[in-house]
């Protein structure tokens, strides 16, 4: 039976402190109560792991919780347990992501996809909201006002030894790190039209490495290989060019060489074409979902790889 339920707009930073009921497991089966939606707690956690598990996520404990510091999300229970959950970032005053949505399989549905996502979206109206969809779920967004802008396509593989990669005249590849965290934040503002310091500056504390593409007339890109799920991910990846971009990822790879690695890249060609000879292969894809207009790249950054399929 699906869900009717009129969602009231939920106050997420102040009840943070709230605490989950039954936070680590969910019923088995469903019942024939309306869920109930509150904001999301830190002791929500638990049960958010075990939901991403069920549908084959890759996130470890320390993925959630990084993800959760970064944003706010909320939860539906029935009957006192936790059945789906849902998250949301919000970047500057123009940018909003949300993702992270999953609902126990007994409880799908039932609306309660929809309950959830109404409750996220609540207070964003002045924003551009982004989400990536997998598979067919784009046409349950777009009824809640969200359109087709692109599609991202998911690598990956064990790493093999990377090629070395030829790079635009004039360019050179340096280390990056801490302190280069506003010159990355203003790159990938070019590239993706929103500021988001708070996310560049989580992906530098769980680095492997940090790429910078320099240039005379300026830093042209920069890449960013961290620790994630099964192993290592790059991204974001932000460059003038395919060339450039291959170049740094090439140079990453070859940190994780035997590990799994993992991208998740805006579909193109070349690019594509080529993350075969890092040994990986294409394994999911996902719809690019907006409400609102984006942002066009400031040349000459553009965006190639995300910094995380839940976020873009």
């Amino acid at each position: 039976m699906p869900v009717h339920r009129i969602i009231r707009a939920l106050s997420f930073r102040p009840a943070l402190a709230l605490t989950a009921m039954n936070s680590a497991q969910f019923p088995l089966h469903a019942s024939d109560g309306p869920p109930a939606v509150r904001v999301m707690a830190q002791s929500d956690l638990p049960v958010a792991l075990s939901l991403s598990e069920d549908v084959r996520w890759p996130h470890r404990p320390s993925d959630w919780k990084m993800l959760f510091q970064m944003g706010e999300g909320c939860v539906a229970e029935v009957g006192g347990a936790v059945v789906g959950v849902g998250m949301r970032w919000l970047w500057d005053e123009r940018g909003a992501s949300v993702g992270l949505l999953v609902v126990a399989p007994a409880f799908r549905e039932r609306g309660i996809g929809s309950v959830l996502l109404e409750a996220l979206c609540a207070g964003l109206d002045g924003r551009t909201v982004l989400l990536h969809a997998p598979g067919k779920l784009h046409r349950f967004y777009a009824r809640m006002g969200f359109e087709r802008i692109g599609e991202v396509h998911q690598y990956e593989g064990k790493a093999l030894p990377a090629p070395l990669m030829a790079l635009p005249e004039g360019c050179r590849l340096r280390p990056g790190g801490r302190n280069d965290l506003q010159l990355l934040v203003g790159m990938e503002q070019g590239a993706r039209g929103v500021a988001r310091p708070s996310l560049i500056q989580a992906w530098l504390r769980q680095s492997i490495g940090t790429v910078v593409l320099d240039h005379p007339d300026g830093p042209r890109g920069f890449a960013i290989l961290r620790r994630f799920g099964r192993g290592a991910m790059v991204g974001p990846v932000v460059a003038p060019c395919a060339m450039s971009a291959k170049a740094m990822i090439a140079h990453l790879s070859g940190l994780v060489t035997g590990r799994v690695l993992r991208l998740d890249v805006h579909a193109d060609g070349e690019l594509e074409d080529w993350l075969g000879c890092l040994g990986l292969a294409h394994v999911a894809d996902a719809t690019v979902l907006a409400r609102g207009t984006p942002a066009s790249p400031t040349a000459p950054f553009l965006p190639f790889a995300l910094a995380d399929k839940a976020l873009g």
